[in-house]
């Protein structure tokens, strides 16, 4: 849709919203303004609006604004309408548990690639930049590779022409011929990596989940330290996958993994 037909002062509130989800502590009308180059005016009104509605509140002692308690409502809404199955949470608690690091899960929906689940162990590294309901940079993260290289050429490519794979550090490889190279390494081996490639610093291990429509379903994905992962035990990546097979089987997957159909 093109401009006609949007509400410019709606826009600006939810750019606002957005704004003041990366500031939890609160933050003030002046910043907001500097940052989003909405005149100080304007965003006082919007604000006042937010206020009046429940999604923003003031604290009148340190006079910042902070998201309020109906924005949460409006996020838990949206995550019990996306609830995974109990295996998986189950699956990424006993993996964290097991490892102590933290675990995701993450499934293919509609054509997205979606986190839905974290799980964080007493040792473990959470990538913060990461979250439930995250869905960029899925080239990069052992996430994303785990379940791009398990759905159809058809899929794949609808995905790529609606996601441009963008590097996020020095090691990322997003070059068409890196990636197709990894999608094959990934399902010739049964599982993904992500060596700095979202964050330096950091690596991933991912293994797919499928389901009663022998297609995929999402996958499971555990973080940590490059000096863990240098050291760490082939046995983990093992048994990473093993869990990963006998959740498959839980939800239904009875034979060889078959490539996604397009959902476009």
């Amino acid at each position: 849709m093109g401009d006609a037909w949007t509400i410019k002062s709606l826009s600006r509130g939810l750019q606002l919203l957005d704004l003041m989800a990366e500031q939890p502590t609160g933050t003030t009308v002046k910043w907001l303004s500097a940052v989003s180059d909405i005149p100080i005016s304007t965003c006082y009104h919007l604000i006042n609006t937010l206020v009046e509605s429940g999604y923003v509140q003031k604290d009148r002692a340190r006079q910042v604004y902070t998201l309020s308690y109906k924005v949460s409502y409006l996020h838990n809404q949206l995550q019990s309408s996306r609830m995974i199955p109990q295996e998986l949470r189950a699956l990424a608690q006993k993996v964290c548990r097991a490892v102590n690091e933290t675990s995701y899960v993450a499934k293919w929906e509609s054509g997205e690639i979606i986190i839905h689940y974290i799980a964080e162990g007493d040792q473990a590294l959470k990538v913060r930049s990461l979250y439930a309901g995250y869905r960029e940079h899925a080239f990069v993260h052992a996430l994303g590779k785990a379940i791009l290289a398990h759905v159809s050429p058809k899929a794949f490519h609808t995905y790529f022409l609606h996601h441009s794979p963008q590097p996020r550090t020095p090691y990322s490889r997003v070059q068409w011929d890196e990636i197709q190279r990894e999608r094959l390494l990934t399902r010739e081996r049964g599982y993904s990596l992500d060596e700095e490639e979202w964050e330096e610093g950091i690596c991933c291990i991912g293994v797919p989940i499928f389901d009663y429509t022998s297609h995929v379903w999402g996958s499971v994905a555990i973080s940590l330290p490059r000096q863990r992962y240098d050291r760490l035990p082939p046995s983990v990546i093992s048994d990473l996958r093993y869990e990963a097979q006998m959740v498959s089987r839980r939800l239904g997957f009875q034979g060889e993994p078959q490539r996604t159909r397009n959902q476009a």
